[in-house]
């Protein structure tokens, strides 16, 4: 029930199409579908607006049905003679299609005589582009040529202005700041020298107080250096008394059997400092524990006495009592060597810690010189810079009061002759530039002639080509087809007529897109305009933005009663649906809901008003309308 409702809808719309075509021309019914088309494209890519604008305190309303807007479908051919025969339709208003759905099978004999057609105007086209633009560089050079022979004057006179317009700012520039320079080395250096003097001063205070300090940490080095060496004498000697009383208690211990493990031999030490980072404590000291060595050369038997001696032939308890009397002794010795290997051990101990620390105190004092040198290092080379500084400062300020009067004297005279100078300049140019201004102006007249005709040239063959293209690629096979998927609202040929392939054979139902066609009389129609907000009202959808799309000539009943077209599209997605009845309302920014209605038939506008049976445009055509398309009243008669 819906599909038939929508096809009756569509039906109308049709019928409404071809009255305007038949009142207002075919002219003016190809262009209400192009502008409503081109509108429809134009809503899309714009915001929906809720405000609309106002023309005139009142608003002016009429009623419509709503139908969906249309697609053009076309091939794309433009500038051609080509026209097509159809021979058989292959569908209708209302089909739903795809891309490459057959839609007209043409005439063979007419896609023949098309195809050579179309094949002669491209070689024709590109016939006449070899020759433009064989021609255009050629005509370009003479052109140039002649423009330059014309303006040789005036652009030397161009260049010779220039360059000495350059040379006088330069040089006045030059002379001004040559002298500002001089003034401000007057004004500026002796301060500027007087600071750095102070600083100097400073400098140099700083730089005698490292080598102050300098002199007394080397002195206290060498100081340090001496009793190193004296300590480590010292040490080297208690090392041999030490190693001497060690080896005599390892040796009598040993005679009596007695663990010397403990007994540690100790090395002498080099009095040679090696570097600050290594020690003497760390060289020569080794662990000789548990070693027997060699023992001093001297005879321990004479330090014994005894209390008898016995033969061999003694008896066996005589022998023992001697063994005895030995063992006794050397027990006696040991221990005495005991006692003196500890204190010789305390003094070595004592001996060490001095040599250490005497090496110590020489390492930190050698870090401390090796920082003072390079403290006065930097000191020196911060007092030598300020001197060379003072110096060049006396020197250029000695430069500037000598030079200052005659620095102003040369700006000054370039100043005063600045103007004349220039005034100079400008009138050999105006005079030189004056003789070819005729010339440039010829020149870029030809130059813009040739680029014309060679674009015009270049147009005509890329649309031959492109015509070509289009044919062998779309109606190669006898059949123009369906470019996009849609829904038939059209087609513009029939069976038996020709086909314009630059003008669109088949237009689609855009049922994405609604519009509404409403009847304004021609009072009314003078106060709207394309692109104007409206608002669209029904009872079942209630209140829908939308805007003038198209305005074309309608029916004229008589010459007080013309009445006009106005299309009006939906806001995209709107609430409408085909075939439901609105009411459309202009300059209704000032309404309130309570000021929409129903559709009743008629318009709701103020009453029109005509003077000696005319319509009165003295307000001016609605904005977008082309008076072209308005109807001839003169072979109407008044009803």
């Amino acid at each position: 029930m819906k599909s038939e409702k929508t096809k009756s809808n569509r039906m109308r719309l049709i019928a409404a199409v071809c009255a305007v075509v038949v009142v207002a021309g075919s002219t003016a019914g190809i262009s209400v579908f192009r502008s409503n088309s081109h509108a429809q494209n134009e809503e899309k890519e714009s915001p929906a607006v809720s405000t609309v604008s106002a023309k005139d305190d009142s608003s002016i309303s009429a009623g419509g049905t709503v139908t969906s807007s249309t697609l053009a479908d076309s091939l794309g051919m433009q500038d051609t003679a080509i026209r097509l025969t159809v021979e058989e339709v292959l569908a209708e208003a209302g089909d739903i299609v795809e891309v490459g759905t057959p839609l007209y099978l043409i005439n063979t004999e007419s896609l023949e005589k098309a195809e050579k057609t179309l094949k002669n105007e491209l070689s024709s086209a590109e016939d006449a582009l070899k020759k433009e633009k064989a021609s255009y560089q050629l005509d370009k050079s003479k052109a140039y040529i002649l423009y330059q022979s014309e303006l040789l004057l005036g652009d030397s006179a161009q260049i010779t202005y220039n360059s000495g317009i350059d040379s006088l700012d330069r040089k006045l520039k030059e002379a001004n700041e040559s002298y500002k320079e001089a003034l401000d080395i007057i004004n500026n250096t002796p301060s500027e020298i007087a600071t750095k003097e102070a600083r100097l001063t400073s400098e140099q205070y700083v730089a005698d107080s490292i080598q102050e300090k300098k002199s007394e940490t080397e002195k206290a080095l060498n100081e340090a250096q001496e009793e190193y060496t004296a300590a480590v004498g010292r040490y080297n000697n208690i090392v041999s008394e030490y190693n001497a009383s060690a080896g005599v208690v390892r040796y009598l211990g040993k005679t009596l059997g007695k663990d010397t493990s403990f007994i540690v031999l100790e090395q002498t030490v080099s009095s040679e400092l090696k570097g600050q980072n290594s020690s003497s404590s760390d060289m020569g000291m080794q662990d000789m524990a548990g070693t027997d060595g060699d023992m001093p050369a001297f005879d321990y038997s004479q330090g014994l006495s005894f209390s008898g001696r016995v033969s061999i032939n003694s008896d066996e308890s005589a022998e023992n009592e001697e063994t005895d009397a030995a063992s006794t002794y050397i027990t006696e010795l040991y221990q005495t060597a005991l006692g003196e290997y500890k204190e010789q051990k305390d003094e070595l101990l004592k001996a060490q810690r001095e040599f250490i620390t005497a090496e110590e105190e020489y390492r930190t004092l050698s870090g401390e010189l090796s920082e003072i040198t390079s403290e006065l290092k930097t000191a020196q080379n911060e007092v030598s810079s300020l001197e060379k500084e003072i110096s060049s400062l006396n020197s250029s300020l000695s430069k500037a009061k000598s030079n200052l009067s005659k620095l102003k004297s040369e700006y000054n005279s370039l100043s005063s002759s600045y103007s004349t100078s220039q005034l100079k300049l400008k009138k050999t140019l105006d005079t030189d530039t004056a003789a070819c201004e005729n010339a440039e102006y010829h020149y870029k007249i030809t130059c813009s002639t040739l680029d014309e005709e060679l674009e015009t040239a270049q147009n005509a063959y890329d649309t031959a080509e492109e015509n070509l293209r289009i044919f062998e690629e779309s109606l190669s096979d006898g059949y123009i087809c369906a470019q996009q998927d849609g829904t038939i609202y059209s087609l513009s040929s029939q069976a038996g007529r020709s086909v314009d392939v630059s003008s669109p054979f088949a237009y689609y139902v855009d049922e994405n897109s609604f519009e509404t066609i409403v009847e304004l009389d021609q009072n009314d129609v003078t106060h709207i305009s394309i692109g104007d907000s409206v608002l669209i009202y029904s009872s079942e959808t209630g209140i829908t933005n939308g805007k003038v799309t198209a305005i074309a000539a309608g029916e004229a009943t008589s010459l007080a009663d013309v009445r006009f077209n106005v299309t009006v599209s939906a806001d995209d997605n709107s609430s409408l649906y085909s075939g439901e009845s609105v009411n459309v309302y202009f300059n209704a920014d000032n309404m309130s809901k309570g000021d929409f209605a129903d559709f009743k038939g008629g318009s709701e506008s103020r009453e029109s008003g005509l003077e000696d049976g005319r319509p009165d445009f003295s307000n001016g055509f609605p904005g977008g309308f082309d008076p072209s398309n308005m109807p001839s009243f003169d072979r109407r008669k008044d009803d």
